[in-house]
């Protein structure tokens, strides 16, 4: 049976095949630009037109402070199994929700679980089931999370597409679980934001090297320096604007300085502001959680505890829901119990898993 047959659906088909071919690969790595590169050589696209990898995006401050929080937050929430609006007893929860079977400890799972939502918009964990039907398919006795690179959906001849991990196909999707998050991921939907940014970084520290924005070597005499001289005198003071005494320079006779425009330094504190409070916005971080300025009203009055209330009110569930509803499905725990995400500890909510829904 396809991939589409088997449930992953046209979009989640469209996208990690298109994921595949662009080479995004996993966090564990860096990452080459080297295959977006040759694919869009061979198409005839411009490189700006092709996401980023996540190894370049990850760098980003912005990114990195927004991915941080986003995952230190998550994973160390525990899951809990609940019976209706009980919590199970401890011996009667499913043990892979709080062990695994490798040395990759389950905050670590959760941890990149979320990192793949986060950047690609799809995490998949690999499960060994025991005996029985339920839950569906026989209950889960370990879940290991798969790095990106590992897998990948590639089109089949006679099934249409197939899913493999580490080149071996996998037909039975009782074998695995796949996570979807409720947007594209930020390497494709934020791409421009994300180049826009790098390009801001590489500004600043650019014009951190050289504080003053254009030089100009000006011949006031009639000697006339050949094309050598001329560049070996421009590289010497170019050197030494980086050296450690770079504010002090000396010009010999029938030289001049002049200098060309000038950067406002707010522009560049603005505009890294704006970066980050537009990477919350693609993924759903208020700015005040990302040490960026927000806009508020003269009437409008705003505490830190208020914004961490909304921010676990408001922000948060847009990616805990998806993980939490994915995992209370009947192919992960029998029908009629649900797994949520044990919040107290952090968070002092009236119950420890949340209000109470129908599964």
């Amino acid at each position: 049976m396809g991939i589409f047959g088997l449930g992953f659906g046209k979009r989640a088909a469209k996208a990690l095949a298109t994921a595949d071919q662009l080479a995004i690969g996993s966090p564990w790595a860096p990452e080459s630009d080297l295959k977006p590169m040759v694919i869009a050589e061979a198409f005839g696209l411009n490189t700006d037109q092709l996401p980023l990898t996540r190894d370049a995006a990850i760098k980003i401050p912005a990114v990195s402070k927004a991915r941080n929080l986003l995952v230190s937050t998550i994973a160390k929430f525990p899951l809990r199994a609940m019976d209706g609006d009980e919590v199970l007893d401890a011996k009667a929860q499913p043990s892979f929700l709080y062990r695994t079977d490798t040395n990759v400890t389950p905050y670590e799972r959760m941890a990149w679980t979320v990192d793949d939502l986060i950047f690609h918009g799809y995490s998949l964990w690999r499960v060994v089931r025991g005996a029985g039907n339920s839950p569906k398919g026989g209950p889960i006795l370990s879940a290991e999370w798969v790095p990106r690179d590992k897998w990948s959906i590639k089109p089949d001849a006679n099934v249409g597409h197939r899913l493999y991990i580490e080149d071996e196909p996998i037909d039975d999707l009782s074998q695995v679980i796949l996570f979807n998050s409720p947007f594209e991921g930020l390497l494709t939907i934020a791409s421009k934001t994300l180049k826009g940014a790098r390009d801001l970084d590489a500004s600043w520290v650019g014009r951190a090297r050289n504080p003053i924005p254009l030089i100009e070597l000006h011949v006031t005499d009639d000697s006339e320096l050949t094309t050598d001289e001329i560049r070996e005198f421009v590289q010497a003071w170019a050197d030494a604007r980086r050296s450690e005494n770079g504010a002090i320079g000396y010009t010999p006779a029938g030289l001049e300085i002049n200098v060309h425009g000038e950067v406002h330094a707010d522009l560049m504190v603005e505009g890294r502001n704006a970066v980050r409070t537009d990477i919350g916005s693609f993924l759903n971080i208020r700015a005040s959680m990302l040490d960026g300025t927000m806009g508020i009203d003269s009437l409008t009055y705003s505490t830190k505890e208020g914004e961490k209330n909304a921010f676990y009110e408001f922000d948060l569930p847009f990616w805990t829901d998806p993980i939490e509803a994915r995992l209370s499905m009947d192919d992960v725990v029998p029908r009629g119990q649900r797994v949520r995400f044990d919040k107290y500890d952090a968070y002092h909510q009236p119950l420890d898993t949340g209000v109470p829904t129908e599964d």
